[in-house]
């Protein structure tokens, strides 16, 4: 079997590029571990190349084609141009805004929306998102009825042939021990994200470069602030959807506040006050014995129910709170974070990862003088008197793993 390109990974990136590049006449291999093609009904699955990683990092696992678009909720919105140039992308705004008003168009959004950033009284911006009307990118291009895309799912490559620094062969494999080989005219394309692109690497190229799998970076999303209910009207315009759905609020764009301090940057939405199910949760995405799962899905169904009662027990006492703000950061890369190899195999004979990702004391100064800006005795959104501290509040109820990013450095040089 012969291909101009080979696609690892049938995502964002991997349906995109299999989509422009058959349009233009190439005959493209599409190759993906995942199996099914319909959405189902349970998102959080076990990621199967992940052997070991700290209990508060919880990647997200779609185990179906089209990758993460099938959980993204196909949210699209601009960075503003301090957020890029502060981190001196690879690339100029100017140009990520016209990628953004060609996008809209396709999806039939109003880009002047998407563009719009507007200040807001404590010297942050309001930045809007928006939501087009599809949820997993693979069905929504209709890969699967291109006769220029060859799906080759449930497969993962397991060696690549080399001819000096140039692919010219890969070889991949199914669970059944199926394995075929697939010849190469242009290029090998690795749309796998940003833990599965450094787990493939570093499995199945003969010379490594030293920072694959280097300067993991993320965003910490932590929930924090109590507000009550007879106060929370204020913020409505940055409550997160199904807030506003609930509210039956007809414009429903969606917005957040981006403040920057110490050119570190949090994004605020208003939000229901922490899940209590949100350790469970953590637990949950980490085990694969289905009867398991079966068991904490049941305990989590009781536990909410017992918590609404225990909300509406709190109304008596006038110290009942529905609402609290998710704060989700930005983080510099460290060379301390990381995906390394383990010495455990997965189903296809590669080793699987070990992630150590943590949150640098630098990095936890910013955010809490963030906070603090923010909320606090003076707080420019909420004044209150509640102590609150990052890593505490972190540790018990936030979330990392969602957008996993810079494992794998782009460019032809170290510079």
């Amino acid at each position: 079997m012969e291909f101009d390109f080979v696609i690892i990974g049938s995502g964002p990136a991997g349906s995109v590029l299999s989509n422009e590049l058959s349009n233009k006449g190439f005959k493209i291999a599409l190759v993906d571990r995942a199996k099914n093609e319909k959405n189902l009904a349970i998102n959080d699955f076990f990621c199967p190349y992940i052997y070991n990683c700290p209990s508060y990092y919880t990647p997200v696992y779609s185990n179906q084609l089209g990758g993460n678009s099938a959980l993204w909720h196909s949210k699209i919105y601009l960075l503003s141009k301090e957020e890029i140039e502060t981190y001196e992308w690879n690339i100029k705004y100017d140009e990520l805004a016209k990628f953004s008003d060609d996008l809209a168009q396709k999806f039939n959004l109003d880009e002047n929306l998407i563009r719009k950033f507007t200040p807001n009284e404590t010297n942050s911006i309001y930045r809007y998102s928006l939501r087009a009307k599809f949820r997993n990118l693979y069905n929504y291009l209709r890969i699967n009825e291109n006769k220029n895309v060859v799906l080759f799912k449930g497969y993962s490559p397991i060696k690549l042939n080399m001819d000096k620094d140039k692919v010219k062969s890969i070889e991949i494999k199914n669970e059944e021990n199926l394995n075929k080989t697939i010849n190469l005219n242009n290029a090998l394309i690795f749309c796998a994200g940003g833990l599965g692109n450094p787990h493939l690497l570093l499995n199945l190229l003969p010379e490594k470069n030293e920072l694959i799998g280097k300067n993991l970076s993320d965003h910490p999303h932590v929930n924090l602030g109590k507000i009550i209910e007879k106060k929370f009207t204020k913020y409505v315009k940055i409550a997160k959807p199904n807030i506003k759905d609930n509210l039956k609020i007809k414009k429903s764009d969606e917005i957040a506040l981006v403040n920057k301090r110490n050119n570190f940057f949090s994004g605020i939405q208003l939000d229901y006050k922490t899940d209590p199910i949100r350790s469970l949760r953590r637990l949950f995405i980490k085990i694969q014995n289905t009867n398991v799962r079966k068991f904490l899905s049941v305990f989590s169904f009781l536990i909410t129910k017992v918590n609404g009662l225990y909300f509406k027990l709190g109304h008596l006492t006038g110290k009942y709170y529905k609402y609290s703000f998710e704060f989700f950061f930005s983080q510099k890369p460290s060379m301390s974070n990381r995906v390394d190899l383990s010495s455990e195999v997965d189903k296809f004979g590669l080793k699987k990862i070990n992630i150590d990702w943590n949150i640098r004391q630098d990095d936890m100064k910013n955010y809490n003088n963030l906070i603090n800006y923010v909320l606090g005795e003076n707080g420019k959104l909420l004044k209150t008197n509640e102590k609150i501290n990052f890593m505490k509040s972190f540790y018990k109820n936030g979330l990392s793993g969602l957008h996993p990013s810079c494992t794998t450095k782009i460019g032809l040089n170290s510079k």
